[in-house]
């Protein structure tokens, strides 16, 4: 934990008041995701930027990942990587796929080792890194937008640089107080309401988590690991972020005031035996089959078997779901395997040590969380949004171009946070912390 915070006490000390080049590379990397290639799978500017910035590191000897978690993220997605290889030729998985499956796990390993030698214990590059992804979502949004975003424009498209600017501004030093939770509670609402329920309830959790540390904090001197009675509070503030983003949702939905459409998906989505925990993501109904017949070694990157789409179909009727399954004649002709989720995704398509990896992910998210942070450590209220949102993506996201560039920018934040709570925290940290 010593040598943590003096490495970061030294890249705080050196850095000059203006922008230096790493500052603007930061800034830049994430802009550039607007910038799309397809060879082979889809490449965008920003993988071709942390790419070349790799190589140019290794060039010149400056490629060290010193720290625990830095280590472990590098050996448990070497394994990923390493799993999803033996998969794909034991099933002789077509190039075209094992090459797209292959070079995203590789280019994870790549963006993280990248992001985390610029940004790790340098709070204001992850927050320029923050405002370089608000931009270059915006120029993806105007510019070249996908389906997704053509067809929801606000959850696919400005959900994020959206919520992502009133954090960023959440988090300066000069935002304090009540100003954090009452910014991250308006901008959840706003989600909540415009349909981007996994945002708004990410968010909905962060406020109650930042309210829960702010009045744990008020008693506490120091960051500290919590005891019981305090993991109790921070996990009931979770819980209660949950309830309350999924009651508000319920009741707007339903009540029409998200509009007919969204009353008309709620409806089809919740009509079954377990309601919307299932009917938002059926294609658990054929992940986990698929994970139960193959649970060591997986089927292959971008696996294909339509038995597990006929098998989502079958369960989502059986249990109820007459309209929640919508499925394409085109993705049933293609028929990929159901995967609608980072860690069953990978346990599908590279086998348990794809799990693995991403469940070590999760134990680290919760890890971070389980913290009273100083009031120093401004970047607490986008790193508390950044943490609950890493939660939804690993259990009910895939993943995919955009998050291998997202997700190692948010592991490479929780572990800069996780190292400012210290079990005492000195001025020098502070110091940091403010920067």
């Amino acid at each position: 934990m010593a040598e943590v915070t003096n490495q970061a006490v030294t890249s705080h000390r050196k850095r000059s008041r203006g922008l230096d080049a790493g500052d603007i590379l930061v800034f830049v990397i994430p802009c550039l995701q607007f910038i799309q290639l397809k060879v082979i799978g889809v490449l965008n500017g920003s993988d071709l930027l942390l790419l070349a910035t790799f190589l140019y590191l290794a060039g010149r000897g400056r490629i060290r990942v010193t720290t625990p978690v830095g280590k472990s993220f590098l050996v448990f997605c070497s394994l990923w990587l390493f799993s999803q290889c033996v998969t794909d030729i034991v099933r002789h998985t077509p190039f075209v796929d094992y090459a797209r499956g292959w070079s995203n796990i590789g280019m994870t390993l790549v963006n993280f080792t990248v992001l985390y030698i610029l940004m790790y214990g340098r709070p204001r590059r992850l927050m320029l890194f923050g405002w370089g992804f608000v931009a270059g979502s915006l120029l993806l949004f105007f510019f070249n937008p996908d389906e997704f975003i053509r067809g929801d424009p606000w959850k696919f498209g400005l959900a994020y640089p959206a919520t992502f600017i009133v954090l960023l501004l959440a988090s300066r030093a000069t935002c304090r107080g009540h100003w954090p939770i009452a910014l991250t509670l308006l901008i959840g609402s706003i989600n909540i309401y415009l349909g981007s329920r996994n945002m708004g309830g990410a968010c909905m959790a962060a406020a109650l988590y930042q309210l829960t540390t702010y009045y744990l904090g008020r008693s506490r001197k120091q960051g500290v690991k919590l005891k019981h009675r305090t993991v109790a509070a921070i996990a009931a503030s979770i819980i209660l972020g949950a309830i309350a983003s999924f009651l508000a949702y319920q009741y707007t939905a339903s009540t029409g005031i998200l509009g007919e459409e969204a009353r008309s998906k709620y409806e089809g989505e919740s009509t079954g035996a377990y309601g919307v925990l299932l009917g938002g993501r059926p294609e658990m109904l054929g992940s986990i089959p698929a994970i139960y017949d193959s649970p060591i070694l997986g089927h292959g990157s971008w696996a294909r078997d339509p038995t597990y789409l006929i098998l989502e179909i079958q369960s989502a009727m059986a249990l109820g779901y007459k309209n929640a399954i919508d499925i394409s004649p085109e993705d049933f002709s293609e028929g990929n395997i159901p995967k609608h989720s980072c860690i069953l995704g990978a346990w599908v398509d590279a086998g348990i040590l794809g799990a693995i990896f991403w469940g070590w992910v999760l134990v680290l998210t919760v890890r971070v969380l389980a913290r009273v942070y100083p009031p120093t450590v401004v970047l607490l209220p986008i790193m508390s949004f950044i943490a609950f949102a890493l939660l939804w993506d690993i259990l009910f996201s895939p993943y995919g171009a955009r998050a291998r560039i997202i997700a190692p920018y948010y592991i490479v934040m929780l572990a800069t946070c996780m190292s400012m709570a210290p079990y005492k925290v000195t001025p020098a940290t502070a110091a940091v912390a403010k920067s």
